[in-house]
């Protein structure tokens, strides 16, 4: 697997298992000790969250062990 920066995420659609759309990644959070993704922030595009939290700007934290690649 080939290395991703990070700035490259931002704006990447984010989509439940179902393929619906819940919003794009604006931001994501990392474990400086580890190197490892903690979270994505997502700016939602409505309403459907795809059951993740809001936060109090109104953004999704999606942890990233539920994040898959396509």
């Amino acid at each position: 697997m080939e290395p991703v920066f990070a700035s490259s995420l931002s704006g990447c659609t984010v989509m439940t298992t179902d393929g619906v759309k819940i919003g794009t990644i604006e931001n994501v959070t990392m474990n400086v000790k580890t190197g490892k993704l903690e979270y994505l922030r997502v700016e939602p595009n409505g309403q459907t969250t795809g059951g993740f939290n809001r936060i109090e700007d109104g953004m999704l934290l999606v942890p990233a062990n539920r994040v898959e690649a396509k």
